[in-house]
């Protein structure tokens, strides 16, 4: 499997606090099947990440010299969790190479998690322009996307992916949130599972559990594909070879009824 989601560079965000932690990350992904993961650390949110986007690499880059001395085979290739901003368009062409995943034409953007704000089908538009595919980091966990579905189908239709937690499916995130994460599966919403891994205890280096409770909705060939086929497109840049076809939520209709006076009840 691929994890094309995780925060295990020690020392950058709110990830791996150091090291020894990030190796223990390390660990329990590759005991859990997964093979290669993108480090999506936090860009321009909240003071994200420590170093720039230079410290990034470097981090990166001493961080794959430790697994290597500690015979622990997993792949670590760059990338970035990029928070939504107005000004991402002139982000991107100034530091392209540093917010895509693994230098391919996907990246990551994440919204606040209470709201979305104004002019985003107009920002897809753009990075679409600009030949980016964005993917949308957890839209289960956004509460905008939970409360109007149709909203992220509209994205979804501008050119927009998605890429869903595995904590999202044990209730990490809450019962909402697992709630919507199966509902989103079931309209096709779903285009990659990641884990956002950041510790070893709570959110955790781990996809073999919510894999298969995806399974047991899309079935396991489409699931097996949000960890394998999918992200393996995105680390060799090229098209998703999985993509659902997503289906619009349907407005409820409100029945009718008219409450009779007690007077009129009575009568026959």
């Amino acid at each position: 499997m691929i994890d094309i989601h995780s925060h295990i560079l020690p020392g950058l965000d709110d990830g791996a606090g150091d090291l020894k932690t990030a190796l223990e990350m390390a660990l329990m992904a590759v005991d859990d099947g997964i093979t290669k993961m993108i480090a999506t650390p936090h860009l321009f949110r909240g003071g994200y990440p420590e170093g720039g986007i230079e410290g990034v690499k470097k981090a990166r880059e001493e961080f794959i010299r430790a697994l290597e001395e500690n015979s622990i085979l997993l792949g670590i290739l760059p990338g970035a969790e990029v928070h939504i901003s107005h000004n991402l368009v002139n982000e991107i062409k100034a530091n392209r190479e540093a917010l895509v995943l693994n230098g391919s034409r996907y990246m990551f953007i994440e919204f606040p998690s209470e709201h979305i704000f104004s002019g985003v089908e107009d920002l897809i538009f753009k990075l679409k322009t600009q030949g980016i595919v964005p993917i949308i980091a957890h839209p289960e966990r956004n509460s905008v996307f939970r409360h109007n579905p149709n909203f992220l189908y509209d994205l979804l239709h501008l050119g927009a992916l998605t890429q869903v937690n595995q904590g999202s499916f044990s209730g990490v995130y809450g019962s909402r949130v697992q709630d919507a994460v199966f509902r989103f599966l079931e309209q096709g919403f779903v285009h990659f599972l990641a884990t956002d891994c950041h510790n070893t205890w709570i959110i955790r280096p781990q996809l073999s559990g919510a894999l298969r409770k995806a399974s047991q909705i899309i079935g396991e060939d489409n699931a097996r594909a949000l960890v394998d086929d999918n992200p393996l497109a995105v680390v060799e840049d090229k098209e998703i070879p999985y993509m659902p076809e997503p289906k619009k939520t349907e407005k409820k209709k409100k029945s009718l009824k008219i409450k009779l006076p007690s007077f009129i009840k009575g009568k026959e």
